[in-house]
């Protein structure tokens, strides 16, 4: 009898600590941004207290599986996915407030960019074809600030995170799986997620690896073999139907290429699967996170009573979060000491010390670094910088680790513009950037058309010093031609009737005026030639233009803040600029008419331009902008009313308006301003209207014999209005348009532009 106790017993104490020992593994597929469901499923799966001991995931898996590993909650896991910095990562676009504008460029019409390499010329071929779609500067960063510190903690051990963890990459080198089990725990995910051509490949030992998906895209065989779970439980979301061949789109194609056949499933004997087929979800559809979490989180619950059926140990929620907290409170801070910079010669890594500006002995934090990684990849000769952060155990900080590469190339970009009207045109433009105590850089513009011609060569020498400083050159000749009339695909019955030419050089000297800004301290020189008619009667053909010619010197300061979305027709930003200016010189006017003589006379006058563009966000859908632009100036009228009319600033915010010599829009001294309601269609399509309004201080008005006088103060108000439907692509802009303006009388124009209507600097802007 008492044998038969102690057997009982026996069998009792083994079948409970069979049970509560069990343990159970989650293994989650690839799939992109249908992932989202992998979060629905774990939040499901707490709630009803069912314990996850292992997570094992590839690409997307990899990423839930190893938020979940370094003690996320679902939530918080569905907040990053849904967060604005999120897309910021997968698009490799960067935040305003990181933009380094005192090394950006003038925009310029361009929409192809091919990078030359010096050194060999076998590179060229991978240098015009990209790495990847994705840059992956954002990416970089936001692995050092995701996993660094569940990476310490661990001390690359995967099995020490909150949950253990393993991931699966790809070799296609030697074409096999990588299981991570350890090491630093950001390259393993990165590893796991790099989908070819969309995300660029990190190395191991030279050798690029790729997403887990091409060799193994549900790692339920590695999960076993490294934790052997009790129980299992697995999410695909790979799922697919097959397609037509004609209806598969860029990533699908790739897809079908690169990724072997995976089996989705999980043994009946090893536990329950859950299997999601969604046709409607591309890679990078992360916006749908929400309704792919809610589905998974749905499905999840409905696999409750199958797998409490099958498992008896049960972890209640709080204990999990109450775990969380303790492995939480023990993960260092994020901040870091010292930084020890590779892949660069010494002259550029004293270029890049000084543009860190950082005392190594005192400690800085993430958000010191991001403002010092973007401002460092600012610099186009900076190709890309890898980041890591080690755990100095001695100190209690990290130490950060840059892997810097450098280009030596040359650019060569294409854009222009193709239209209906008057504004055909091509660009061609070379550039190069030197790197090593200074950052010295140089540009050749060229553009032809039926409307601009131009060239400008530029140069730029930025100095390091306690307050970073440049000096710049510029050398250009402009020829702008305006026409008659705007005739929807205009032909050659269209004659021009002004003729604009200027040739002329600045020097200037710039500083940064925090990230987003500049001040510049500029000085020119240059000579001016005004081609007109002065009669505005009759045909223009067989008749000669009068001349007016300037020579001129300009001094000027001017502060710039630009951090729009896009060149032309932006939908977000601010653009900003307030320049002041002295300007000296003669003027030479030569008419044709014989009772007409030469005569020459000097001018001197100051002028302040300030302008303000800026487009706020109303809702998901509607964004709204407006512009306020005011000019004074102390200038006279020239010695005829043409003449006085050509050299006044113009108000010109559209791309149609720019086109176009409308005297209604132009005078010495003016107020003008807009508002430019967008409505979004989606991230490619908008709707814009643009209403303008403009009133001279004092105009300009046309006199007995050409002479030119002012006018009333405040009279002769001008406006006008435009409708636009543009598709901005990530290359070019294509905008189909329709605009009034009430001067002249019944001026309609509509057109179709595809590209950039951005023409060379002015010598006064």
């Amino acid at each position: 009898m008492f044998k038969k106790s102690l057997l009982l017993v026996f069998v009792w104490v083994v079948s409970f600590n069979s049970a509560y020992s069990q343990k159970v593994g989650l293994v989650l597929s690839g799939g992109g941004a249908k992932g989202a469901v992998h979060i629905g499923i774990i939040k499901a799966l707490e709630e009803n207290d069912i314990p996850i001991d292992y997570v094992a995931g590839t690409s997307i898996g990899a990423i839930v599986g190893s938020l979940y590993a370094m003690g996320y909650t679902p939530d918080q896991m569905l907040e990053l996915f849904m967060s604005e910095e999120f897309s910021y990562w997968q698009s490799g676009k960067v935040e305003d407030e990181y933009q380094y504008y005192f090394h950006k460029n003038p925009n310029q019409p361009d929409f192809v960019r091919f990078m030359i390499p010096l050194r060999d010329s076998v590179d060229i071929k991978s240098a015009i074809l990209p790495n990847s779609l994705v840059n992956p500067i954002q990416m970089n960063q936001a692995f050092v600030q995701l996993f660094s510190q569940a990476n310490a903690q661990s001390n690359e051990d995967f099995n020490n995170l909150f949950v253990p963890f393993l991931c699966v990459a790809s070799d296609v080198y030697n074409k096999e799986p990588v299981i991570f089990r350890s090491g630093n725990l950001g390259d393993a995910v990165r590893a796991s997620m790099t989908f070819p051509l969309v995300f660029k490949p990190i190395f191991r030992d030279s050798i690029p690896l790729f997403d887990g998906g091409i060799y193994d895209n549900f790692p339920v065989n590695p999960l076993k073999k490294a934790f052997h779970p009790d129980f299992i439980i697995g999410a695909s979301v790979a799922g697919k139907k097959m397609k037509n061949p004609s209806d598969l789109d860029l990533y699908s194609l790739m897809e079908n290429m690169v990724m072997q056949q995976t089996v989705y499933d999980v043994d009946p004997e090893d536990g329950v699967m859950m299997k999601f087929i969604l046709e409607d979800v591309g890679l990078l559809d992360f916006n749908k996170a929400k309704t792919l979490f809610d589905l998974g989180y749905k499905a999840g619950h409905e696999m409750v009573d199958s797998i409490k059926s099958r498992t008896t140990r049960r972890v209640p929620l709080q204990e999990v979060m109450e775990r969380r907290e303790k492995y939480h409170a023990k993960l260092p801070p994020l901040v870091f000491r010292h930084i020890y910079i590779s892949g660069v010669n010494d002259e550029q890594k004293k270029y890049i010390e000084n543009q860190i500006h950082k005392d190594y002995e005192d400690k800085f934090t993430m958000e010191d670094f991001r403002k010092t990684y973007f401002r460092l990849l600012s610099n186009s000769k900076i190709k890309e910088i890898l980041p890591h952060a080690v755990w100095d155990q001695e100190n209690n900080t990290f130490d950060l680790y840059l892997a810097i590469q450098i280009k030596d190339e040359i650019a060569f970009t294409f854009g222009g513009n193709i239209s209906s009207m008057s504004a055909n045109q091509l660009y061609l433009g070379l550039g190069y950037r030197s790197l090593t105590e200074l950052s010295t850089e140089f540009h050749l513009d060229m553009q032809v058309g039926n409307t601009y011609n131009g060239v400008s060569l530029s140069g730029k020498v930025e100095i390091q010093a306690s307050i970073p400083m440049d000096f710049s050159g510029i050398i250009v000749h402009n020829y702008r031609k305006y026409y008659e009339s705007e005739k929807l695909f205009i032909d050659t019955d269209v004659s021009t009737f002004i003729h604009k030419r200027e040739t002329y050089g600045k020097l200037g000297l710039g500083f940064p005026f925090q990230n987003r800004a500049r001040m510049d301290i500029l000085f020119g020189y240059g000579k001016l030639e005004d081609k007109y008619y002065m009669d505005t009667k009759g045909s223009y053909y067989g008749n000669s233009f009068d001349r007016s010619d300037y020579d001129l010197f300009s001094f000027g300061l001017q502060y710039k803040k630009y951090t729009q979305d896009a060149k032309q027709y932006p939908i977000k930003g601010q653009d900003h600029h307030i320049y002041a200016q002295y300007v000296s010189g003669k003027e030479a006017y030569s008419p044709t008419k014989k009772n007409y003589v030469n005569t020459s006379s000097y001018q001197s006058w100051i002028q302040l331009d300030a302008f303000m563009y800026n487009i706020h966000k109303m809702s998901h859908k509607f964004n709204l902008g407006y512009i306020v632009q005011g000019i004074v100036s102390s200038k006279n009228l020239l010695s005829n009313y043409t003449a006085s009319v050509l050299q006044a600033p113009a108000y010109t915010p559209t791309p149609h308006s720019k086109l176009i010599f409308n005297e209604a829009f132009r005078a010495n001294q003016f107020l003008a301003g807009g508002v430019i309601p967008i409505w979004k269609v989606n991230s490619t399509f908008h709707f814009r209207g643009d209403f303008h309004g403009f009133i001279p201080v004092y105009p300009i008005r046309r006199g007995e014999n050409e002479k030119a006088y002012y006018g009333e103060l405040f009279t002769k108000p001008a406006y006008f209005g435009e409708l636009s439907f543009v598709a901005q692509l990530p290359f070019m802009s294509i905008s189909l348009f329709a605009n009034h303006y009430n001067y002249p009388q019944n001026n309609w124009n509509f057109g179709l532009n595809m590209g950039y209507l951005i023409f060379g600097p002015k010598f006064i802007p």
